[in-house]
């Protein structure tokens, strides 16, 4: 991923190999230009900033242009908070795996499951801990499964 620019200006974002030639039909270029190459004709390379660390109710998108930190071309991040419309969506989906999960031990709990007494007990506690899964203080984005016995 590249930027062009002109006196640190940027010109163009994303720019690429192809549009460089494109942009310059009477020059030959070799088939991968050197970055020092590519600064002769304010190109330069777009590195991604690192991951930002989030809470369970924000959200990250890269930024639409890259801005020039310490001399390095960068593409930061935008953080921001969930829609109440997002977090519906996520807790919605983490529901239906939920539901998919009681569904498929249902059997377990049926009065005439081949399951012994301590067994049955533990896949109640099981289905309990999944019905449960919507009071963790990261519901929706940052829970813990339980685990099957």
């Amino acid at each position: 991923m590249y930027v062009k620019t002109l006196n640190n200006e940027i010109q163009e974002f994303p720019y690429n190999v192809r549009k460089l030639k494109e942009d310059n039909p009477n020059t030959s270029f070799p088939a991968k230009p050197s970055e020092s190459l590519l600064e002769e004709y304010g190109v330069y390379s777009v590195v991604r900033a690192e991951d930002p660390t989030l809470t369970h109710t924000q959200t990250a998108d890269h930024a639409s242009a890259p801005v020039l930190v310490e001399g390095v071309w960068t593409l930061p991040w935008v953080v921001r908070d969930k829609t109440a419309d997002e977090i519906a969506s996520e807790a919605s989906s983490v529901r239906y795996e939920r539901d998919e999960l009681l569904t498929q031990c249902d059997w377990t709990q049926m009065p005439d499951s081949p399951l012994d007494d301590n067994t049955k007990a533990s896949w109640a506690t099981y289905r309990t801990e999944l019905r449960d899964i919507s009071e963790q203080a990261g519901f929706p984005t940052n829970i813990t499964w339980p685990t099957a016995p």
